[in-house]
């Protein structure tokens, strides 16, 4: 399950494109399978740092059961599910994955570096779960992306901190 996050958005993105172009109604279904699981299983606690966002690598707990926290939560990664919740949203009009998206947005301005001689974020919300450096590199692009898209929705996040984030 390492490659969840980006497997299952990537899934998403390839239903909505055939069912745009193909209007098979089973599309949809994929696509609501895939958002509802990770809702459902494979975000944090309630009382996580980065409460009900994605662990974008469960790779820890048991398999096909809900994803323990210690497994690793990769931002970039978590950002480009969101926009695959976001598009999913667009697609299909269902409201709990844009509220989903929106949150894991907020989360992601209110834990932004704004001090210029850093990155806006590190690559991970629990480094200490991650084997490996925490420098965050390309895969902010992912993370603007997603930001963007929210905006592109009218969501700048309260007192425009997305705005605020995606500027950093």
């Amino acid at each position: 399950n390492g490659d969840l996050g980006q497997r299952s958005a990537y899934s998403m993105f390839g239903w909505m494109n055939y069912y745009r172009y193909t209007g098979d109604p089973a599309a949809i279904a994929h696509v609501t399978l895939i958002a509802d699981l990770l809702l459902q299983h494979c975000q944090t606690d309630d009382s996580h740092p980065w409460p009900r966002f994605l662990i974008s690598v469960p790779t820890h707990g048991v398999p096909y059961g809900k994803c323990d926290c210690h497994g690793m939560i990769q931002l970039d990664i978590v950002a480009n599910v969101g926009l695959a919740l976001v598009q999913a949203y667009q697609t299909i009009g269902e409201t709990r994955w844009l509220d989903a998206a929106k949150h894991w947005g907020d989360l992601l301005a209110n834990n932004c570096n704004r001090d210029p001689r850093f990155p806006p974020w590190n690559r991970y919300a629990n480094p200490e779960d991650a084997p490996w450096s925490d420098m965050q590199t390309g895969g902010v692009g992912l993370i603007l992306e997603f930001l963007d898209a929210l905006m592109r929705l009218g969501y700048m996040g309260a007192d425009n901190a997305i705005v605020g984030a995606r500027d950093a």
